[in-house]
């Protein structure tokens, strides 16, 4: 035992966990300090246990007091003693009080030592914190959730959660379960959704938040959605750009793989693949596969540098990468997907007059490998040409394309 100036004894308030001082003891404890056990300090004068002999010492004016001195090696270390002390003897913190600090110290302590520290039963740490395990619970079941629909693996979601693969299992099984049992059907998800009836889809500008270069009116998403795909199916898009197929996606219950050579920062659910290279491995079996590629010679540089970037190529090796992927999706859904869609949305090129028609072209690449379904026109409805340039078309007597054509083929 030794003994400190009372000057010397620092007590924090943010630390005790007294919240509310008693006078009345404090006054018994000033007409006994002969009985009173010293106080417990840490290393640096720090109060961990006497707040109320503290007080009494100081009602009678005395300038020392005797303390018993703890090794301390943290802040967290301080405050378990703190309050596992004053749960056990003298004055003991209420149930408020140690419920305050079950509350705080929930999935950050083991269990069996909140309860020694605050002197409770597991059964009233339970009843006391279940509040906090079912928000806990439904926060991991929306993450199981937000990592499935962006399809990753159910290994991936485990290690993620914390949670054995079976289980992970279990809960998608429910999420599927939902979807069959009508709760999640397209009479619901869609309802009030007028789809377009002609092969005429003529929208305004895109309406997504995030703005990117390139963006496409998120209501094309929407239709190919109604169109081709049911609760829960795959969409595939390898063209992320500013996330217009998530956001769709999301809204009508479709799981999404979306990636981009160079995904936008505002954006941390697209991820980075580079297209030239493949198919993404870990890519499930898509049901819809949607491509907003980069339109070759009008999107030169917009996105990037990056001679992988198919607006920095060669007409030829444009078109050898939108093959490539109907060939490789084609492999992916034999077996898998008989009813699996690809849709592709492209304009023709043209500049100085000279006239590319990249729909055709790709038309043709992609006919190579997959059938086609449907060609729909989209007219560039809100991206007209400046009067300027619409006086040099009618001097040259030329025709200015004001409309894409949007693909689909199947197997």
């Amino acid at each position: 035992m030794e003994t400190r100036k009372i000057s010397e004894i620092i007590y924090r308030q943010d630390l005790y966990p007294r919240f509310k001082p008693n006078p009345a003891k404090i006054q018994e404890y000033a007409e006994n300090l002969d009985r009173l056990p010293p106080i417990e300090i840490d290393q640096h004068n720090i109060l961990i246990d006497g707040y109320h002999r503290l007080k009494a010492y100081e009602t009678e004016k005395r300038e020392e007091i005797p303390v018993q001195v703890i090794q301390v090696q943290s802040e967290a270390e301080l405050e378990r003693l703190a309050v596992a002390h004053n749960a056990t003897h003298g004055l003991q913190l209420t149930q408020d009080e140690k419920k305050a600090y079950a509350i705080k110290w929930w999935d950050v302590i083991p269990v069996d030592e909140i309860c020694a520290s605050l002197s409770i039963s597991e059964k009233t740490y339970q009843r006391w914190t279940a509040a906090k395990q079912e928000q806990k619970e439904a926060q991991i079941k929306q993450r199981i959730y937000d990592m499935w629909m962006q399809c990753y693996s159910q290994d991936e979601i485990a290690d993620a959660v914390g949670l054995d693969r079976r289980t992970i299992g279990l809960r998608i099984d429910d999420f599927c379960k939902n979807a069959k049992n009508g709760q999640l059907s397209d009479f619901t998800i869609f309802a009030n959704f007028d789809p377009e009836l002609y092969m005429l889809w003529s929208f305004g500008k895109a309406t997504n938040e995030v703005r990117h270069f390139g963006n496409i009116p998120p209501e094309i998403i929407d239709n190919l959605l109604y169109y081709y795909t049911k609760p829960f199916d795959i969409v595939f898009d390898p063209f992320g750009g500013g996330g217009s197929t998530i956001d769709k996606c999301l809204e009508r219950k479709r799981r999404y793989y979306v990636s981009d050579l160079n995904p936008i920062p505002a954006r941390n659910d697209i991820r980075k693949w580079d297209i030239t290279q493949g198919l993404p491995p870990d890519l499930p079996v898509p049901d819809l596969v949607f491509l907003d590629p980069p339109y070759w010679k009008q999107a030169e540089g917009k996105y990037s540098d990056d001679a992988n970037d198919l607006a920095n190529m060669e007409l030829e090796n444009f078109l050898e990468v939108i093959g490539d992927i109907a060939k490789n999706i084609k492999y992916k859904w034999r077996g898998n997907r008989p009813d699996g869609k690809l849709a592709l949305i492209i304009g023709a090129y043209q500049k100085d007059w000279n006239f590319t028609d990249l729909p055709f072209l790709c038309y043709q690449t992609i006919c190579k490998y997959l059938t086609p379904i449907a060609r729909i026109q989209v007219p560039y409805s809100t991206q007209v040409y400046g009067g300027q340039y619409v006086q040099r078309a009618k001097d040259a007597k030329q025709m200015l394309n004001i409309s894409r054509d949007l693909m689909v083929f199947g197997l």
